[in-house]
């Protein structure tokens, strides 16, 4: 007789996490609920009903922690998972994107230009910027060409910001000539100066009605200028914050966390024999690693260190050292484990039938269509948010299609977040955000909660009455 086997897959997502933990805690609520009626002492958890479970990054966080022993039931609930998102969620899991530095700095650095709405200066400014440099590159060679090896113009070190659209004023050893290039820059600087504000009087007089009166000049000059000068503070900012040449957090209170919570367990101490699929990338091979009980290989590796890696988000947490090997989160090559593990688990029971329900973090779906004519300074930020969400879609088409062929059931539940939420440092406003994203999600019929419910309390009164 084949029986079924009931997949639980959860995606990475930082603090996001905390929405599959309401889902989950939701449906640890109504399957108890139903079993009650026949049983007033029913106390069922998701490794009661669920044989697998998967996860990536703060997927695994989940996966694992419902899957810990004590007294041979589990002892963490859906209820208590959403608590621990909670309390400690914000404090040390970052929303995961393993190119969350990069986004940040390049969205800022695009702000800078948009900010200032350089769309009516920028041509008259950037050719001014070219000749002059021109201008000043063959001055200075001349300069330098008629001194001696020994004598060699010194640059002053700027900040960040200054060296990138500043221009680096050097000093020479010589007060003469250090002068003469002080007196080309100056030249320089003023061109552009008035090449910006002719820029501007052309679009006053543009402004000027068909009757011959001189419109009011718009005051989004001065707007412009402010932003400009708004984003350019909030990169140097960036910067004095965040040491971009080490990951931004200590992973000392999540390590604690995680040995108070999870001991010394192993994979192989999974309650009620449960199997596991936990993805990470192995930076010291190259390789990706799904940590899993499924076999033998990983059985004795501890439940916190398995965490720890596959929740590594580059930028975010330094590399996991497990056995001299250092590891990173999984997201950074499958957010979704969806569809691997469900063909790991049907090559290990072949003769099984299977339910898949895979729970996404959620998903912010932003129109492209500004991009239709843009750059290199304004695409790859989202184009990074593009390649990663599209990931996503493929692994669900993918696993749809499997699941049709092989006559398997598959519910897959992503939320739309109606806003971008900026989750690296979450407030606890951005948390209740989140929780009323949960609780949409639980009270949303197309998401067939109760479908899966059903289901999972007719396996629950197989197996245990």
């Amino acid at each position: 007789m084949e029986d079924t086997k009931y997949i639980i897959s959860i995606d990475g997502g930082g603090i996001k996490g905390i929405i599959p933990a309401i889902i989950l805690a939701e449906i640890e609520k109504r399957v108890t609920e139903e079993l009650k009626k026949e049983d007033p002492n029913a106390d069922f958890r998701c490794a009661d009903f669920f044989d697998i479970f998967a996860g990536t990054s703060t997927g695994s966080i989940l996966a694992l922690a419902l899957t810990v022993p004590e007294n041979n039931r589990p002892k963490y609930s859906g209820p208590f998972m959403v608590d621990f998102f909670q309390i400690h969620g914000k404090e040390v899991f970052p929303n995961y994107s393993p190119f969350r530095f990069v986004d940040k700095l390049l969205k800022n650095i695009t702000n800078i230009f948009q900010g200032a709405k350089l769309s009516n200066m920028a041509n008259n400014v950037v050719n001014v910027v070219k000749k002059e440099s021109l201008k000043v590159e063959k001055k200075v060679r001349n300069l330098t060409d008629n001194e001696s090896e020994e004598t060699n113009i010194k640059v002053e070190k700027k900040s960040f910001v200054e060296s990138v659209f500043g221009f680096i004023t050097p000093t020479s050893p010589q007060e003469e000539k250090s002068i003469q290039y002080n007196e080309i820059n100056n030249k320089t600087q003023i061109k552009v100066e008035e090449t910006v504000s002719k820029s501007k009087s052309v679009d006053v007089k543009k402004s000027n009605t068909e009757d011959g009166t001189t419109s009011k000049p718009d005051d989004n000059n001065d707007d412009d200028d402010k932003s400009f000068k708004d984003h350019l503070k909030e990169l140097e900012d960036y910067f004095k914050s965040y040491d971009p040449f080490v990951p931004k957090y200590d992973p000392s209170r999540f390590e604690n966390l995680l040995t108070e919570y999870l001991d010394e367990l192993k994979l192989k101490d999974t309650v009620n024999g449960v199997d596991v699929f936990i993805t990470s990338f192995n930076l010291s091979s190259c390789e990706r690693t799904f940590f899993t009980n499924l076999n033998s290989e990983h059985g004795d590796i501890l439940m916190k260190d398995v965490i720890r890696a596959s929740a590594a988000a580059p930028t975010y947490f330094p590399a996991k050292n497990i056995s001299n090997k250092y590891f990173i989160d999984g997201g950074v090559f499958m957010n979704n484990p969806t569809t691997r593990i469900y063909l790991e688990a049907k090559k290990k029971y072949p003769n099984s039938k299977f339910v898949v329900i895979s729970l996404g973090t959620g998903r912010y779906i932003s129109p492209l269509e500004k991009y239709s004519n843009a750059g290199v300074a304004q695409w790859v930020s989202p184009l990074i948010t593009l390649l990663m969400d599209s990931e996503q879609l493929n692994h669900h088409d993918f696993m749809e299609m499997l699941a049709e062929f092989d006559g398997s059931k598959y519910y897959r539940i992503q939320p739309t977040l109606e806003e971008e939420l900026n989750l690296a440092d979450a407030s606890d406003d951005d948390v209740k955000k989140l929780i009323v994203v949960g609780n949409k999600v639980i009270n949303d019929s197309n998401n067939k909660l109760d479908e899966i419910v059903n289901l999972l309390v007719d396996k629950c009164k197989k197996k245990y009455y």
